[in-house]
């Protein structure tokens, strides 16, 4: 076998293992905070974060009676934003109503936190949301992005179709112009609940 061959082949080996062994068992998504749906690892991994031995993984985008937050990974692979908007997941908390919305706009990293959120079924709707660079905020024609994001304080709104294990999400940004009529992208969703 040609050495060259085989070096790739290591090296993609030992990659491919460093990525499985990024999140712990039963846990998947950007930051590890989303348990896998209908499988006993997930199960476990709820168990662990809550302290509840009844814990379960619960792998739906319906926003249910009892649920206190929500994980969604996502990816604009397959929709007309696939080149401009990337690197799409959400985390939604019910008790402090509110939404954090992470994603890459033409490359930049930015994070829009909705407040004054209501959860209704498959949807999330926000009165008023704030927006930030993850990082370094690029300029564009002269004026800084993260100058136009924070006088921006216009509302959030998720909507997913009934689909499982992935459903189509429309993410609505208002007054980011660049996403002005959202965003949408194939999700993922679970919380951890309690019997």
């Amino acid at each position: 076998m040609n050495k060259s061959l085989l070096l790739c082949l290591l090296l993609a080996a030992a990659i491919g293992a460093a990525r499985a062994e990024v999140c712990p068992d039963g846990l998947e998504g950007p930051d590890c905070g989303m348990c896998i749906g209908g499988s006993a690892i997930g199960d476990a991994a709820c168990v662990n974060m809550t302290d509840y031995a009844s814990a379960f993984c619960y792998s739906n985008h319906t926003w249910a009676d009892g649920s206190t937050s929500k994980t969604y990974d996502c990816s604009t692979e397959g929709t007309d934003y696939a080149g401009t908007v990337d690197g799409v997941w959400a985390q939604c908390y019910a008790d402090v109503k509110k939404c954090d919305v992470h994603f890459a706009l033409a490359g930049s990293p930015l994070t829009c936190s909705g407040l004054n959120c209501a959860f209704d079924d498959g949807a999330v709707f926000c009165s008023y949301t704030k927006c930030k660079c993850d990082a370094t905020c690029p300029t564009m024609n002269g004026v800084s992005l993260g100058y136009l994001l924070e006088r921006m304080t216009g509302k959030t709104a998720i909507r997913c179709e009934a689909s499982w294990p992935e459903a189509l999400c429309s993410f609505e940004i208002e007054g980011l112009s660049a996403a002005s009529e959202g965003f949408q992208a194939y999700c993922k969703a679970a919380e951890c609940r309690k019997w």
